[in-house]
């Protein structure tokens, strides 16, 4: 299911290097890492932010979110949580009463869907094969939501600090903390659909001209570390049963695991794409100790190459779930120091990551383009 999903395919890439695509730029030393117990995770960020690094620079605005606890655990997809609620979701989204007869069936370049109001009237929404929803308000968020043109002029995660600043929508001037409120109100309507709490995770402002708009991933999270996707894109890897990241990656593909909003008017939600399915926790297995963000960091600079340049900004610990058995639907997850990468020069994102128990070490390209971050 979760391989069909569309809008976030993304380009990944082992090798980071500033100007030369050579694999030899990533040479995985030999590194002691340093462990201490999950409860005194949060006594080492001031040494993560105090250290000195060669190859990139942290930001002044990331903050590392506080982890209670860590943990090897399997999910399973919660069956039907969408379709099963489909009529009332839509009407939710709506404000008012849709008629789900009233479709078309159609093809286009993201895959088989039927869609209300084909005609171009707005509401409508898609049901994309593999699982994924798509509800568009009007045409001003469908240019926003669907378009294939870089337009994020900002990026922010939410547990980073950040200026409040205020831009504005079509309809209105409103601030990245009142657009991130509507988002969670947003979320609170959807669990009597079946959604777990949803927290929002990362947000962008994107511009079309001369008007804004908000894009907001809402993601599931399991005592504060975050859950995404990553299950494609295994071509010629060497991989050990218990973990899908031996043998260092080639390409993975890692979607927040939850939904992503839109807003772009006065009036709130715009647009909303279901990305990843919601799990429901199968099996929990505690880690008692975990590799420090510190010297995560350290081996992440320690194996790019000499010309690298990079700004962070962002670091958390997140679960990278991905699928383990096709005939039970079990996935499995790797809790992971996952570290954003901003390279100026390319202006091109990044992403480190750093199994924290084993050390096993992965890189992936997330977007290029015209992005002032």
């Amino acid at each position: 299911m979760m391989k069909k999903i569309c809008f976030l395919i993304i380009a990944a890439c082992m090798v980071l290097s500033a100007c030369s695509n050579k694999t030899n730029n990533i040479k995985f030393s030999e590194f002691d890492f340093e462990y201490v117990p999950v409860s005194e995770i949060t006594d080492t960020y001031s040494k993560t932010f105090n250290l000195e690094y060669d190859h990139f620079t942290i930001r002044d605005s990331v903050r590392i979110s506080d982890v209670s606890s860590v943990s090897r655990t399997s999910y399973k997809p919660s069956d039907g949580f969408l379709f099963n609620e489909e009529q009332n979701l839509v009407d939710y989204m709506n404000g008012s009463s849709v008629d789900l007869d009233k479709v078309v069936i159609g093809k286009d370049e993201m895959g088989e869907y039927h869609q209300l109001n084909a005609n171009n009237d707005y509401p409508y929404f898609t049901d994309y094969d593999g699982g994924s929803i798509v509800w568009i308000k009007d045409e001003d968020a469908e240019a926003f939501f669907l378009t294939n043109e870089n337009i994020t002029v900002k990026r922010y995660y939410c547990c980073n600090t950040f200026d409040d600043e205020k831009y504005k929508l079509k309809d209105c001037e409103m601030s990245i903390s009142e657009a991130i409120e509507k988002s969670a109100e947003f979320s609170e309507g959807l669990r009597k659909f079946g959604y777990p709490q949803m927290s929002p995770f990362e947000i962008r402002v994107e511009k079309i001209n001369d008007t804004y708009a908000f894009r907001i991933d809402m993601m599931q999270q399991d005592n504060g570390v975050p859950l995404r996707a990553a299950n494609s894109g295994f071509e010629g890897r060497e991989s050990s049963i218990n973990d899908v990241f031996t043998g260092r990656l080639s390409k993975i593909n890692a979607n927040p695991v939850g939904y992503t909003v839109l807003i772009n008017s006065e009036s709130g939600i715009g647009c909303f794409r279901n990305n990843e399915n919601v799990f429901c926790k199968y099996e929990k297995e505690n880690i008692d100790k975990v590799i420090t963000p510190y010297s995560a960091l350290r081996y992440i600079d320690d194996n790019l190459s000499d010309n690298s340049n990079y700004e962070v900004d962002y670091i958390g610990l997140e679960n990278k779930i991905y699928w383990v058995d096709p005939e039970t639907g079990v996935y499995s997850s790797t809790p992971m120091w996952t570290v954003s990468l901003y390279n100026p020069t390319e202006e091109k994102l990044y992403y480190a990551l750093v199994d924290c128990e084993t050390g096993d070490f992965s890189f992936y390209s997330q977007s290029s383009g015209n992005i002032n971050l």
